[in-house]
């Protein structure tokens, strides 16, 4: 359990406590392109269930997406707003508790090629995770903010509430590549910090995992 939580923390820390993407959050109005312009930036995922994977609960819609998951990796999702956002949601959690024999797999499907993929999977192969996060551990999914959004590109703020009952945001940038939502993780030096939080507003509402 000791090695677990050490090697989960050092994976955390590589992706800054699941935060993904070099774009400060923003409290202006949603960027959009001209086609993409009617799409509905605030509205949650459709029918959206919790599913239980390595001691975290991950939110799935059958309308949004992932379609496919096989083993530990989640693929499928629509280009739109709701599609990006559960694309960060399960991207962030897979890349950070995947265990040594799906890591390599997990982080080709979720993230896009460049600096910060690469320096995800030099850090991660120095550590080593085989369970599942102890329970009680994982942070709950309480909200969603998108900050910008093209039909190429999109800038997402997950809040959470941790189990001290903290909230917190992160944000993270996903590019659509091959077809998917893919993370577009950041270099060491564009690593942006969490926020910490009063309350989820301005954040779209997902209902607390069970």
């Amino acid at each position: 359990m000791k090695r677990h939580l050490i090697a989960a923390a050092t994976v955390a820390a590589v992706l800054a406590l699941s935060g993904c993407g070099s774009a400060e959050p923003t409290s202006d109005a949603t960027t959009t392109s001209t086609s993409a312009a009617a799409v509905d930036t605030s509205a949650a995922p459709a029918d959206v269930q919790w599913q239980s994977w390595r001691g975290a609960s991950l939110p799935t819609s059958s309308t949004d997406g992932p379609r496919e998951v096989a083993g530990d990796i989640a693929t499928g999702y629509t280009p739109t707003p709701q599609g990006a956002v559960l694309a960060a949601a399960q991207g962030i959690t897979r890349l950070r508790l995947a265990p040594d024999n799906s890591w390599p797999d997990v982080v080709n499907a979720v993230a896009a090629p460049g600096v910060g993929r690469d320096t995800y999977a030099v850090n991660r192969a120095q550590v080593s995770i085989t369970d599942p996060a102890p329970e009680g551990t994982e942070a709950h999914l309480e909200g969603f903010e998108i900050t910008d959004f093209t039909d190429t590109r999109a800038v997402v703020r997950l809040a959470v509430e941790r189990p001290d009952g903290a909230l917190m945001a992160t944000t993270h940038t996903l590019v659509w590549s091959g077809e998917d939502w893919k993370l577009l993780l950041p270099a060491p030096d564009d690593i942006p910090e969490p926020e910490t939080l009063t309350d989820t507003a301005g954040f779209t509402e997902l209902a607390a995992a069970s």
